[in-house]
C-alpha cells in the first residue's frame, strides 16, 4: 500500500509480482469455488501504523496468512530511483515503490524468465494461471490490457507534442498505433527486458522529464513511451481499473461492463482509506473481505462480495491483496 511503512515498502516492492509468479506455477493456495478464504490478521502496520517491520517480520506475517504458499522476498532499495523521480500530479505517485517494477529484472534471479506485475491496490478474483499463460510473440516485451478509446495525447504535455525530436516521432514505426495501457497489471518477459536494456531506457526518459517536463503522471508515461503500440493485448477482464476514481477527487466508480478477473482501485481513492474513514464506496466492501489488517471481530462484519454481479467464470480461485 502506498502509505505503508518504509521497510514494508521494500519487502512488498517485488513481492506482488513474485507471489503471483509462484501462484501461476501451482504453488498458490486455492479457495473453494465462490467461498471467501479466511486469512490470519496481519501485524498492525497497514498505512504506517505500528513499528516498521523488517524482512523477518514481513515473512512471518505472510507465512501466517498464506500457509501453503512458497514465496521469496526481494527487497527494493528506494535510493536506486529517488534521484530520478519528478513531481507528479499527485504526491502518492512520487513514492519510490511506484518505480519498483522498473527493476524487476535486476531484483529477481536470472533464471526467472517471466513475471506478473500487480499494483498493491488490486484484487484478483480469477485464476492467475490464465494471465500467466498469455502468449508473448517475439516482438513483445510486455502484455497488458489496452484502452485505445482513451485520449492518448493527454498523457503527455504540449511541450512533448510540439518538440520536433519527440511527439509523434517517438511512436513512428511501431507495430500498431499507440494506445494507452495501465501499468498496474503487466506480464513481462524478463529475458527480453534485460537484453533490451529497458531499465536504462526507462531511466533515460525519467532524466529527460526532469529537464523538459514532458508528462504529468508518475511512473506510467515512460512505459507508454517505450511500449505503446508494441504491447501484446490482454483481455480487459484482467484490469478493471479506475475503481479509485480520478487522480484529483477519487470518486466512487462502478465496474465496467463485461467479465471481471481482476479489480483495480487505480486513482486517488483507495479502499483501505475510505473504509478507515467510514466512507466506503460500494465496491470497497469487496476489498474489506480480503484485507489482512482486519481483525477477526471485524472480518465477521465484512460485507461479502456479490460474485453473481461479476461473472460466473470469475469466481475466486486465487486471491491476493497487498
Amino acid at each position: 500500500m502506498a502509505a505503508a511503512a518504509p521497510a514494508m515498502r521494500a519487502g512488498l516492492a517485488v513481492l506482488a509480482a513474485f507471489l503471483l509468479l509462484l501462484a501461476a506455477s501451482g504453488a498458490g493456495a486455492e479457495g473453494a469455488e465462490g467461498a471467501l478464504p479466511r486469512f490470519a490478521e496481519a501485524p498492525e502496520y497497514r498505512n504506517g501504523d505500528g513499528a516498521e517491520p523488517g524482512v523477518g517480520e514481513l515473512r512471518s506475517a505472510l507465512a501466517a496468512s498464506f500457509p501453503s504458499l512458497r514465496f521469496e522476498i526481494y527487497p527494493f532499495r528506494a535510493d536506486a530511483v529517488t534521484g530520478l523521480i519528478s513531481a507528479s500530479v499527485r504526491a502518492a505517485l512520487e513514492a519510490p515503490l511506484n518505480y519498483a517494477r522498473n527493476y524487476l529484472a535486476d531484483l529477481l534471479p536470472k533464471c526467472v524468465p517471466r513475471a506478473i506485475y500487480l499494483d498493491s491496490d488490486v484484487l484478483a478474483v480469477d485464476d492467475v494461471r490464465r494471465l500467466w499463460e498469455t502468449r508473448l510473440p517475439a516482438a513483445a516485451v510486455v502484455a497488458a490490457p489496452e484502452y485505445c478509446h482513451a485520449n492518448f495525447s493527454r498523457y503527455f504535455t504540449d511541450a512533448f507534442w510540439s518538440d520536433p525530436d519527440l511527439g509523434e516521432r517517438v511512436f513512428a514505426g511501431r507495430r500498431r498505433a499507440p494506445c494507452y495501457f495501465n501499468t498496474g497489471v503487466m506480464v513481462i518477459d524478463l529475458r527480453r527486458w534485460r537484453s533490451g536494456n529497458y531499465r536504462h531506457r526507462v531511466e533515460q526518459w525519467m532524466e529527460l522529464q526532469k529537464e523538459k517536463r514532458i508528462y504529468e503522471l508518475g511512473s506510467l508515461p515512460p512505459f507508454l513511451l517505450l511500449f505503446a503500440g508494441e504491447v501484446e493485448a490482454v483481455d480487459h477482464r484482467w484490469n478493471q481499473h479506475g475503481l479509485g476514481g480520478d487522480n484529483i477527487l477519487g470518486s466512487c466508480r462502478p465496474l465496467h461492463k463485461g467479465p471481471v478477473s481482476l479489480m483495480h482501485w487505480s486513482g486517488k481513492g483507495k479502499p483501505w482509506d475510505r473504509l478507515d474513514a467510514g466512507r466506503p464506496c460500494p465496491l470497497d466492501h469487496t476489498w474489506k473481505s480480503y484485507d489482512l489488517y482486519i481483525g477477526d471481530g471485524d472480518a465477521s462484519q465484512a460485507s461479502a462480495p456479490s460474485w453473481a454481479s461479476l461473472s460466473s467464470s470469475a469466481l475466486p480461485a486465487a486471491v491476493f491483496s497487498w
